[in-house]
């Protein structure tokens, strides 16, 4: 079911820009991910486990960890100078019923983690989905104490979105997790920070993000 929304989804994403090029890149982008968790097993250090959308697999940025992912994850090495790792869990297209249904499940293998982070919502916008509420309930239940949850960001579907965001911040309390501000870093003047397919934040759009998510941590 999970795939057949992506299949709709990549299918619509055919009226975009620079179609081709994306999709080649979500491949790409996909594989390399799947290396890099794969060396994790191999490395020490504290682990950040990443559930989302294309935007946590840097869609729109010039490599795979040039994205929020990536820039975040080398702001926490410099913070306390220990060699952070990422476990990226996320997929291009997923909704927050995919989160649910395919990615919690992996973070249930991984134990205990010291970081966690979802950030996913721009799809189910697109799509008008009636199933968004109920299942960002169902991660933020999922997620552990003090882990970050991030809002939508500025430029799609607007209103709606202030709607769900004000939504995500009473479970974000709830649950005890860290609010990550996307809406309140994204805004216009948006100038350069869009990628070729007009769509993703390119790696300047994606320092907006990494602003956030370190706002949420409280580092730099």
């Amino acid at each position: 079911m999970a795939s057949k929304r992506r299949g709709i989804l990549s299918w619509l994403a055919g009226a975009f820009p620079a179609t081709r090029q994306r999709r080649r890149r979500i491949v790409d982008y996909a594989r390399a991910w799947e290396a890099a968790n794969e060396r994790v097993g191999t490395e020490t250090g504290p682990l950040w486990v990443v559930l989302g959308d294309s935007t946590a697999q840097a869609i729109g940025a010039d490599s795979y960890d040039h994205g929020y992912v990536g820039q975040v994850l080398d702001a926490l090495r410099r913070h306390d100078g220990r060699v952070w790792r990422a476990v990226n869990l996320s997929q291009s297209g997923a909704l927050a019923i995919d989160v649910v249904e395919e990615q919690l499940p992996g973070l249930d293998q991984i134990g205990a983690p010291d970081l966690v982070s979802c950030a996913v919502g721009s799809n189910d916008l697109l799509r008008r989905t009636t199933t968004f509420e109920a299942a960002l309930a169902e991660i933020a239940r999922a997620l552990p104490v003090g882990a970050l949850l991030a809002n939508l960001p500025r430029g799609l579907r607007e209103r709606r979105a202030q709607q769900v965001n004000g939504y995500i911040e009473r479970v974000a309390r709830e649950h005890r997790l860290r609010l990550v501000d996307l809406w309140s870093t994204t805004g216009p003047p948006w100038g350069d920070k869009f990628s070729a397919d007009r769509f993703h934040p390119n790696e300047v759009g994606y320092r907006d993000w990494t602003t956030a998510f370190c706002a949420a941590l409280g580092i730099k």
